[in-house]
């Protein structure tokens, strides 16, 4: 295993566990596992980002999670025997594959990747439920101020790894909804873009509500 690659993993990931992984690249709109197969690997994201989804009745696209670099996808599916939604890469995204029944078994085994999972779980739910609050606001530009506010750097900053329509999907708005609530707060001067970057200028926190 290359010592690049065992950097780019958490300092609790055990190396030897690492070491019986592989890696998968995907293309945007490539599927990492489909619903129904049987769940033989955890991921985790090394670069790039992944959605989850399910086809609604209609046939719209309904996302239930989704990961980014640094993050645990799917981990979820460790408690059962096969998927449950379609993986699919949100833009080019590079992963490390490591056999789902060994980490099953270095989870009881080593006590420092156990609480390390545990941690990274937690913090990875506790984004995905603000993800489920967003959606439940009904104004459009409540969404945005609550997703900027959310998922901003301490700086900030927010690097989008995909197009804005994929942002759009992600707080189920119109394209053309998202783009002219994000110029509305970019002239009141609450929002500098520059191509997939977003900076929050200042934002006050009755804004962030949406009171």
């Amino acid at each position: 295993m290359p010592q690049k690659l065992i950097n780019e993993l958490p300092a609790y990931f055990p190396e030897s566990l690492a070491q019986r992984g592989k890696i998968m690249r995907l293309r945007r709109g490539e599927y990492l596992f489909h619903r129904g197969e049987a769940v033989t690997w955890l991921s985790y994201i090394l670069e790039g980002e992944l959605k989850a989804v399910r086809a609604q009745p209609e046939g719209a696209e309904c996302v239930m999670v989704r990961g980014v670099s640094g993050e645990f996808f799917a981990e979820s599916s460790l408690a059962t025997d096969r998927y449950v939604c379609d993986g699919i890469a949100v833009c080019a995204t590079r992963l490390l594959l490591v056999p789902a029944d060994e980490v099953r078994q270095t989870l009881c085994q080593s006590n420092d990747f156990a609480l390390g999972f545990a941690l990274a779980i937690a913090r990875q739910a506790r984004k995905q439920c603000s993800r489920y609050e967003r959606v439940r606001l009904k104004r459009a530009r409540d969404r945005v101020l609550h997703f900027l506010a959310c998922e901003s750097s301490p700086e900030g900053i927010i690097n989008l790894s995909a197009p804005m329509v994929d942002l759009a999907c992600e707080l189920a708005l119109e394209p053309e909804t998202l783009y002219r609530t994000l110029a509305e707060l970019e002239t009141e001067g609450f929002l500098e873009r520059n191509n997939r970057q977003l900076r929050v200028i200042g934002m006050q926190s009755h804004e962030v509500a949406g009171s």
